[in-house]
């Protein structure tokens, strides 16, 4: 099984925008193949959210990415202008347990 993490940090006052914005994302991934789960976590930190995706494969991650960056996001560019994507942050493994 495979894990990946996105991080967030979304500008003050815009968190029920970017929560409404996202979760086209959150619903387009649950209904790919492969994706066991996706979920939008707010943080205790202030202004900050993680995206925690399980999948099945690498692969299938894979084929979502090329969906969700040809697409997806394409479609959501305001997202750009109030919530920044900590990349210093991500992480990807796999379940071990």
């Amino acid at each position: 099984m495979f894990v990946d993490l996105s991080f967030f940090e979304v500008e003050e006052g815009m968190q029920h925008v970017f929560e409404r914005a996202f979760r086209v994302l959150v619903e387009e991934a649950r209904q790919s193949d492969g994706c066991l789960s996706s979920e939008l976590v707010r943080l205790d930190e202030d202004r900050r959210y993680v995206w925690v995706e399980r999948w099945s494969s690498r692969e299938a991650h894979n084929r979502f990415n090329q969906l969700l960056f040809g697409h997806l996001l394409p479609r959501l560019p305001d997202l750009e202008r109030y919530a920044q994507r900590l990349t210093d942050r991500d992480a990807e493994g796999y379940v071990v347990l």
